[in-house]
């Protein structure tokens, strides 16, 4: 799985203003035994995981399982039910928010999307009989907060594959995300944008002057160490910071691109 870019683009309304961490991952048709690793806040460790079980053996019957999972021990908690005895995994559509008010599992919890045996669906797994473009809810606990995201998934109709798309997350602690397209806009002034470090420095490019152009660099809890404009096609930003992990965001009009800075003087 290949990361592609990362976009962030700006809900507003009168009582609410996010910023949305969006990542676009190389779609694969995966129809093996693995973990489809899940790292909502791009902070290098993988948050929740997509597990496939396929033709496994057991008791004379083969089994087909597709599940999610928190990983770690920080609270992390899929959205989902559980009306028996199963825990659930809930089955997200186009422009749902997902937030304070969603049904969640349990801390830890892996909830069930799909399953079959001997080529038949069994139970009431909401992902049963295939799903393209529908999305998995999550609640991330970091530094005391809950954040809010999704990942957009396809499952195969026979329920024996699963395709990872893209995935996002609400940076503003405790306010909903949508699941919603709003970043993909064609008009995007920083589809072209190309950023990239050396010597201690992170340089960004673009192919023609947009005008005023608004950068900022954060550390990965959101607190602005650096905020400026630049007009033109390049600019310059010098890091002199200790090693770690910032996010760079670069804005212009309603448009945001969001890039993750893995720093260390060393390197440099």
């Amino acid at each position: 799985m290949r990361l592609l870019f990362a976009l962030s683009s700006l809900i507003i309304s009168t009582s609410l203003q996010a910023q949305i961490l969006h990542t676009t991952v190389t779609p694969n048709v995966i129809d093996r035994d693995t973990l489809l690793l899940i790292d909502l806040d791009q902070d290098t460790v993988p948050d929740f995981a997509i597990r496939t079980q396929f033709n496994r053996m057991e008791n004379n019957a083969v089994y087909d399982v597709i599940s999610v999972t928190p990983l770690g021990q920080q609270g992390h908690r899929v959205a989902g039910t559980t009306p028996t005895v199963f825990p659930y995994a809930s089955r997200f559509g186009f422009n749902e928010f997902i937030g304070p008010e969603t049904p969640f599992l349990n801390p830890e919890i892996e909830g069930g999307m799909s399953f079959v045996r001997n080529g038949q669906f069994l139970f009431n797994d909401p992902w049963n009989g295939g799903a393209t473009d529908e999305f998995l809810g999550f609640a991330l606990r970091k530094n005391g907060n809950t954040h809010y995201g999704w990942a957009k998934v396809d499952v195969g109709n026979d329920g024996k594959s699963v395709t990872l798309k893209e995935f996002a997350v609400n940076l503003t602690p405790s306010a909903p995300i949508n699941t919603n397209r709003f970043f993909s806009i064609p008009e995007n002034p920083l589809r072209d944008l190309v950023i990239w470090q050396s010597s201690g420095m992170v340089y960004l490019r673009l192919p023609e002057n947009q005008g005023r152009v608004e950068v900022q660099l954060t550390d990965i809890q959101g607190r602005i160490l650096r905020s400026e404009y630049f007009f033109g096609t390049q600019h310059s930003i010098p890091m002199n910071l200790p090693t770690g992990v910032y996010l760079l965001l670069v804005k212009k009009d309603n448009v945001y691109v969001t890039r993750k800075i893995q720093y260390s003087p060393v390197w440099h």
